[in-house]
């Protein structure tokens, strides 16, 4: 009876003390989305918010895709800040780039970026131009366990454009074996051309 008395306390003081450890979390993100979010807006516009959970370790982690209020349309321009706020033990890491959605490319009046998260994996979607003639970029990051780090997993590309027969849609995708391990901080997609051979 006094055995089952212990377990019970010891029962419910874990619980406390797991609720009161995850309601602290919770308020580290809060305000560091609140921070990350008052730093942004002066220059650029949310565009994406989305909850996840990357490492799998059972705490919330958040990515952001911004667009930037002005944009130079003068020159092609990567200027489209991807924020993840990744939870790492009692903290949060986070990572940002401006490096991998085109905030203008001359010739294309239409840019549509998306966001889609599948576990550890999530794709950051970019389509060029409108009507017949479409390109489409899927750039997919992925959380290695081992390094505990946001590594490049998957490169695609996608266009469709009007043939003799019909509509004509080209895919190439590329993966680790094309371009090595680069990380989320470290990819670039004007470069990126460089590392594989895209057709």
């Amino acid at each position: 009876m006094k055995n089952l008395y212990v377990h019970s306390i010891f029962g419910v003081l874990f619980l406390f003390l797991s609720t009161l450890y995850s309601c602290q979390n919770t308020d580290l993100l809060k305000k560091l989305v609140k921070d990350t979010k008052n730093s942004m807006q002066a220059d650029y516009i949310l565009e994406k918010e989305k909850i996840c959970d990357l490492n799998n370790d059972h705490k919330e982690d958040i990515i952001l895709v911004y667009k930037p209020k002005n944009v130079d349309r003068e020159i092609e321009s990567l200027d489209t800040p991807v924020i993840v706020l990744l939870s790492q033990n009692n903290n949060y890491m986070k990572m940002k780039s401006s490096n991998i959605l085109y905030s203008y490319i001359p010739g294309n009046s239409v840019l549509n970026n998306n966001l889609v998260i599948k576990n550890e994996f999530f794709t950051l979607e970019q389509t060029e131009g409108s009507g017949n003639n479409k390109k489409k970029t899927y750039i997919t990051f992925k959380f290695d366990k081992s390094s505990k780090r946001i590594l490049l997993s998957k490169y695609g590309i996608e266009t469709s454009f009007p043939g003799k027969k019909g509509m004509v849609t080209k895919t190439q995708i590329f993966s680790a074996k094309d371009f090595g391990q680069i990380r989320f901080e470290d990819f670039d997609s004007s470069s990126i051309s460089s590392v594989i051979k895209i057709q």
